[in-house]
This record gives structure tokens, C-alpha cells and sequence, in this order.
């Protein structure tokens, strides 16, 4: 019996909402499955990022990819959405991390939203009979 269109994996979003530190590092995103292709990687930021004084960049990935290589973040206006078309597969359970790359001073903590457009390519284990919505009357 072939899968319904409801049953096969299709993409969908992860997301979390962060704080960015003021100093270099690592900041832990959205966890993502095993047996999960990422498709594309990114942040959004919920405030102004950086100041003239600062250089702040900024790579989204799963520490073995990066989805979003380090792009420049200082002085992105709130609501910028920063993303990067990358691949990965990720075979065992990760989190999809922003890692940032400060010097300088005058930097705020500021609020952003990590994300990345996934899909689940492990194998369907259900057919139409399991699921009532598919069942014909």
C-alpha cells in the first residue's frame, strides 16, 4: 500500500528564541532529530545588534556544518533575518547553535530567534489503515 500524501515527511520549521551574549561563544539553538536533513539556517534579531565600535559576526550550524557561514551582524536593525542555504545531515540528535564572534566593546546582550527549515528522512512507519483520517468510510 502506497502513503498517503498526510503520512509522507515534509518540511517544517524549528525555532527558539535566544539571548546573545556580549562575548565570543557559542549560543544553544532549537534541538533538531536524528535522521534529519537541514535545509536552510538562520537568526533574527528581536533588537538592534552591535554597535559602530564592535565587530560581531555571526555563523548558524549544528558545530559540525554551518547552514548560515559567519556573516557580519553589528548594527543589523531590529527584525534583520540573516539566513543561509547550506545543507546537512544530521544523524543524531543536535541543536542547530548560533556561534558568535566579538571584539570590541559597547556591544548588548540583544534577543534574536534561531531557526532552520528542516525534514525528517527517517522511514514512515505508519500506512493509511493506522491513521482514522485516512480510513474511507
Amino acid at each position: 500500500m502506497s502513503l498517503s500524501t498526510s503520512l509522507k515527511s515534509k518540511a517544517y520549521m524549528v525555532e527558539k528564541t535566544v539571548t546573545m551574549g556580549i562575548a565570543s561563544g557559542t549560543v544553544v539553538g532549537p534541538v533538531v532529530s536524528a535522521g534529519t536533513v537541514v535545509l536552510s539556517a538562520g537568526i533574527e534579531f528581536n533588537a538592534a545588534a552591535g554597535s559602530a565600535g564592535t565587530s560581531y559576526t555571526v555563523a548558524v550550524g549544528d558545530g559540525t556544518t554551518a547552514n548560515l557561514a559567519a556573516v557580519t551582524a553589528q548594527a543589523k536593525a531590529a527584525g534583520t533575518v540573516l539566513g543561509g542555504v547550506t545543507p546537512s545531515f544530521v544523524s543524531a540528535a543536535d541543536t542547530i547553535d548560533a556561534v558568535q564572534a566579538i571584539s570590541g566593546s559597547g556591544l548588548a546582550a540583544v534577543e534574536a530567534r534561531i531557526w532552520a527549515v528542516v525534514v525528517d528522512v527517517n522511514p514512515n512507519t505508519l500506512s493509511a489503515n493506522e491513521v482514522d483520517r485516512d480510513t474511507l468510510a
